[in-house]
């Protein structure tokens, strides 16, 4: 496949097209300044092409791109979006075309399991971290909300079948249907996703709580004590806190969203690629630098593949708009 400049030309992206090709371009920038404090990343940010970093080329995507692109095949296929399929879709995700990204353990575990059923036999799946949030985007765009929450949880179930790896799914999920179909005001995101994930985590409900009603910037609030000076967390609930803070008061601008995703510091991968993606389902891709679209990765699942997946999932979900 080509990645040709006609297509744009001739055919306005849709929705879903813009959402995976945000997803797969916040990733892809944001890893350049993956796990660095808040500080250093505002030092050495650069917004004129993808930073370089050791044994990474640049436009490559990671695992949150990879594993969002397996959730959406699994949307898309013919065979009941569970537990086991959808691990079967993470394991052929990954050895079509290995990417890394994954932790030592995980990568190991997709690398020698036959299935997904033996993918479930190996893994302990109840981590905490923000590998359920990560790739939630796509359930965004089903068309009634009980579907979106309830495909979110068993997202969650997989890997992240803990308490906090729940709620982050859903609420990104939740996040991700709120703007797909335009359903309020950027601001009001908060509402609905507290009103949508309502009886899930009790303390995770408190945090989004409390951040629904932060005026002003504060770190501490946002990726806890521990993390002040860091940034965010790779830690589900957290990472979702930081997702409904940029949407809330960036979503206008897709340039400014992918900007102040990375400038948190942190998980800048993850937060930036959920964030990039849903906000791109709406303002769409023109808004950033030129670089971000022709420099990112278009080998067999890149973004040429990207768009033909966007171009199905559109015609199974399409909104009023598309």
């Amino acid at each position: 496949m080509k990645f040709l400049k006609k297509f744009f030309q001739k055919k306005k992206l849709n929705k879903c097209q813009n959402m995976l090709l945000g997803i797969a371009i916040g990733d892809s920038f944001g890893v350049g300044y993956e796990m660095q404090p808040r500080w250093k990343v505002q030092k050495y940010f650069n917004f004129t092409k993808y930073s370089r970093r050791k044994k990474w080329k640049i436009g490559r995507y990671t695992d949150d791109t990879q594993m969002s692109i397996g959730v959406t095949e699994s949307m898309l296929s013919k065979k009941k979006f569970n537990k086991e399929n959808l691990a079967e879709k993470f394991v052929e995700a990954y050895k079509r075309d290995p990417h890394t990204g994954y932790t030592r353990v995980f990568s190991s575990i997709l690398k020698s399991s036959r299935n997904g059923k033996d993918m479930l036999r190996k893994i302990r799946g109840d981590s905490i971290k923000n590998g359920a949030a990560m790739r939630a985007v796509p359930m965004g765009v089903l068309l009634k909300l009980k579907d979106v929450i309830n495909s979110a949880k068993i997202n969650a179930s997989v890997t992240h079948n803990s308490p906090g790896g729940i709620f982050s799914s859903v609420c990104v999920a939740v996040a991700s249907h709120y703007f797909y179909y335009n359903l309020g005001k950027p601001e009001k995101v908060f509402d609905f996703c507290l009103k949508a994930c309502k009886g899930l985590d009790k303390e995770a409900l408190a945090y989004i709580k409390e951040l629904s009603k932060m005026k002003h910037f504060n770190p501490k609030l946002l990726f806890g004590e521990k993390d002040e000076k860091f940034g965010v967390p790779c830690h589900g609930v957290k990472t979702a806190g930081a997702v409904l803070y940029i949407l809330s008061r960036f979503s206008d601008s897709v340039r400014q969203t992918l900007i102040e995703s990375v400038m948190l510091g942190g998980d800048t991968d993850s937060t930036a690629c959920i964030c990039l993606g849903i906000v791109a389902m709406n303002q769409g891709l023109d808004e950033l630098p030129k670089f971000l679209l022709k420099d990112l990765e278009n080998r067999g699942y890149g973004k040429d593949y990207l768009i033909e997946l966007g171009e199905k999932l559109c015609k199974k979900y399409p909104d009023s708009k598309s």
